[in-house]
C-alpha cells in the first residue's frame, strides 16, 4: 500500500472511532429537527388559542363593568329617596362583583400551553 492510502486507511478508520457523523446519526438529527418544527407550530397554535380566550374574557368583563355602569347612571336619573339610592348602588356593587367572580373563574379554567423543550447540545469531543 502506497503511503496516502494508508494515511486515509487511517483517518477512516480514526473517524468511525471517535463518533464521526454516520447516515444514521444524520437521519436521526433531521427527524429530531422535524419534531421540534412540529411541537413548536403546535405551542404557536395552541399559544394562539390562549391569548384569544383570554381576550374575549377581559373583553367581556369590560362589557359586563360598562352594563352595570350604565345601569347604575339610568338608575340615577329616577332615583328620589335614600333607600332608592342605596338599592342602585347596592345593584351595581353586585353586578360587578359577579362580573369580577366570572372572569376570575374563566381565568382560573383558562390552561397556558408549555413551551416544547429546547435541543441539548451534544457534548464536544
Amino acid at each position: 500500500m502506497s503511503a496516502t492510502k494508508k494515511i486515509i486507511a487511517t483517518a477512516i478508520i480514526a473517524i468511525s472511532l471517535f463518533g464521526g457523523v454516520s447516515t444514521a446519526s444524520a437521519a436521526d438529527s433531521k427527524d429530531a429537527a422535524i419534531a421540534r418544527g412540529q411541537a413548536k407550530s403546535t405551542f404557536q397554535s395552541q399559544m394562539s388559542a390562549y391569548i384569544n380566550a383570554h381576550r374575549a374574557i377581559v373583553d367581556a368583563h369590560r362589557a359586563a363593568n360598562a352594563k352595570a355602569l350604565s345601569d347604575f347612571q339610568a338608575a340615577l336619573s329616577t332615583v328620589t329617596t335614600d333607600a332608592e339610592l342605596k338599592a342602585a348602588k347596592d345593584a351595581r356593587k353586585a353586578a360587578v362583583t359577579a362580573a369580577s367572580a366570572t372572569a376570575k373563574a374563566a381565568k382560573a379554567a383558562l390552561v397556558k400551553p408549555t413551551k416544547p423543550a429546547k435541543p441539548t447540545k451534544a457534548p464536544k469531543a
